[in-house]
């Protein structure tokens, strides 16, 4: 079914414009909330003041979304929270838990489908997310994510005992090298000295033949 769209519509398109979609889709959303009306010969005629009115309202909205945009810059929120012994939380943060927390610390109404996240928040740290205004009108919000004072006892436990696990392993690995250095000096030191009885065998056998030799000429 076609239709032409009397508002914006963020997948569609603009006001004016001619779309095909499911006619149930028309018909009961489409229509009825006011985003459209069915592309009739007349509805396509009478389209052209539509669209004179709806760049009026689009001027409009997208002035007042530039003038929250400027509203909302430097935003910034904190959360306190609980968490694991590695700093991961129990639970997240979504889209609604920052609308709820702008609203509570900055008393700024914004709707949370215009917070853009592409997760939900689960570990600690600092995200900058983007707020989708207005087509292409953005801002956005530094979500600050902190652990509370017993997380904090317990994240710090878990480090010192990480730290103090590695550092034992590291000291064994250390152990294990020289160990290793060393069997290997000695043995060529073994080597060595296998070498040399060697030669100074040979060199003896050599002086007694060569002796051997010197009686026989006498």
């Amino acid at each position: 079914m076609k239709v032409i769209l009397t508002k914006y519509h963020e997948k569609l398109g603009d006001v004016g414009d001619t779309v095909a979609v499911n006619s149930g889709y028309a018909n009961n959303y489409l229509i009825p909330n006011g985003y459209a009306v069915p592309a009739t010969r007349g509805n396509i005629n009478q389209m052209e003041l539509v669209k004179q009115a709806a760049l009026k309202v689009e001027a409009r909205n997208i002035k007042e979304a530039e003038e929250f945009a400027k509203k909302l810059e430097g935003l910034e929120v904190t959360f306190v929270v609980k968490t694991g012994e590695e700093g991961k939380l129990y639970g997240s943060i979504t889209n609604k838990d920052i609308a709820e927390k702008i609203s509570e610390e900055r008393k700024i109404e914004i709707d949370r489908k215009k917070i853009d996240m592409q997760e939900h928040i689960k570990e600690l740290g600092e995200y900058d997310i983007e707020l989708k205004l207005y087509k292409e009108v953005k801002s956005s919000v530094k979500v600050k994510v902190e652990p509370d004072e017993e997380s904090k006892e317990l994240i710090a436990t878990h480090k010192a005992g990480k730290e103090e696990t590695e550092s034992l392993i590291e000291k064994e690995k250390q152990k294990a090298e020289e160990e290793k250095e060393k069997s290997e000096e000695e043995k060529v030191e073994s080597k060595d000295k296998e070498s040399s009885k060697k030669v100074e065998k040979e060199d003896k056998k050599k002086a007694r033949i060569k002796s051997k030799s010197k009686d026989k000429d006498k």
